[in-house]
């Protein structure tokens, strides 16, 4: 009999691991891959939907038509999953499974400050793009018919200073300078404010020092503030309030975009499992469950630490990598092997700083500039699932590029 392959989360992890799994199982296995959406979302570009740069059609990809027919689709939301029954329940009914993989992601975490989720724009999912775009433009409309209050209407904060919010930063700044503000001419352009708050004491944490000094460099030449060692300590629906060097300040501002951090979902921190640093589930080298081995745990919610015992970042590259290993594993479970470790390679860092602008940390060269703009552009390119979504992409470059 066909061993049983239920697979949650369609992102990064749980779609390329159900791709390399019926690869290499065949029909030893049956695959159910289960998404609350239908579409795979390509995140690391999602920041470029906000700008108007790519539409949503070019980062969200219908999943069916990526799927070979072995691999069976079940649109669904997870509400428990039974451990010790092998049943996942949805609200599409319920799934049992021989072997499990959870790649369900994570949500945006707010650290228990409750007027942040209250106030703030989480950036994480397709529908924050609309409601990001639809509060800003409201912003610029009233600080039109109210032009003394224009500077703390357009006051934009970006909160955390990863890779997301020095991205999503950059792009905000040529979507409201290039297009927003001409659009407004009621509107002076020396009104727009947009700052990166970050709590740590540097912005960019995985990157070579030298480029996160390009990286600050470029935001102050573009007029993008960066607030580092400030702690987000209050949101409300026009202030923000930090914490510097022991003394809080209140700051008026229009907009708050929560780019923080993520934390596991509900559905994942109710498992009785062991969980490591930021309640991700900790996995062995192998990728299994403590405790579990037949439940596999890939991306943003597994605690998968490197060969020096650092648990890896929740990015896509490292979501990309575990999903072959991931399969290898299941390959290995279902035929009676010992799986083999997953080794991580880091492959570098690309952070785009808007039209023409990027940093590019790959395989020991560093760039920074147009070339690393081109170079990250290419990075990307090769990593969506398909050749016509490649294409599309592209073009829509070229195009911004002949404005």
């Amino acid at each position: 009999m066909a061993a049983r392959i239920l697979i949650l989360g369609a992102g990064f992890g749980g779609l390329f691991t159900a791709l390399q799994a019926a690869r290499l199982v065949g029909d030893r296995a049956t695959i159910t891959l289960v998404d609350r959406n239908d579409y795979f979302l390509y995140t690391p570009l999602l920041f470029q939907v906000v700008s108007g740069t790519l539409q949503p059609r070019h980062v969200a990809r219908p999943i069916a038509p990526l799927l070979p027919p072995r691999i069976r689709f079940v649109r669904a939301a997870v509400h428990t999953i039974d451990l010790d029954r092998r049943r996942v329940e949805t609200d599409d009914g319920s799934l049992e499974y021989d072997l499990l993989v959870i790649a369900l992601g994570g949500v945006p975490n707010f650290f228990g400050l409750m007027s942040a989720e209250q106030h703030a724009l989480p950036f994480k999912w397709l529908p924050d793009v609309p409601s990001l775009r639809a509060h800003i433009e409201e912003r610029f409309v009233q600080a039109a018919h109210h032009p003394d209050r224009a500077a703390d209407l357009l006051r934009t904060v970006v909160t955390g200073a990863g890779c997301t919010g020095v991205e999503l930063a950059a792009e905000l700044h040529d979507w409201m300078y290039g297009s927003l503000a001409p659009s407004h001419p009621a509107v002076p352009p020396s009104a727009i404010g947009i700052t990166v708050a970050e709590a740590l004491d540097h912005l960019l944490c995985p990157m070579d020092p030298g480029l996160r000094r390009a990286a600050l460099r470029k935001l102050t030449e573009r007029r993008i503030a960066v607030q580092l060692s400030s702690l987000v300590t209050g949101v409300g629906p026009d202030w923000i309030e930090y914490r510097s060097n022991g003394e809080a300040t209140r700051v008026a501002c229009g907009t708050v975009v929560w780019t923080a951090g993520i934390t596991p979902s509900p559905v994942v921190s109710a498992l009785p499992v062991t969980f490591g640093p930021g309640g991700r589930i900790v996995v062995s080298e192998t990728l299994q469950v403590l405790g579990h081995p037949d439940v596999l745990a890939v991306g943003d919610l597994a605690a998968c630490a490197d060969p020096q015992g650092a648990i890896l970042p929740t990015t896509a590259q490292v979501a990309v990598q575990q999903a072959p290993a991931a399969a290898r594993t299941l390959a290995a479970l279902i035929e009676g092997r010992v799986p083999q470790p997953f080794r991580y390679k880091r492959q570098g860092e690309v952070v785009g700083l808007g039209r023409t602008g990027a940093l590019v940390e790959a395989f020991g060269v560093k760039m920074v500039g147009l070339p690393a703009w081109l170079v990250g552009r290419i990075i990307h390119l090769s990593r969506l699932p398909d050749w016509g979504d490649r294409v599309a992409v592209a073009w829509e470059w070229a195009r911004d590029l002949l404005r």
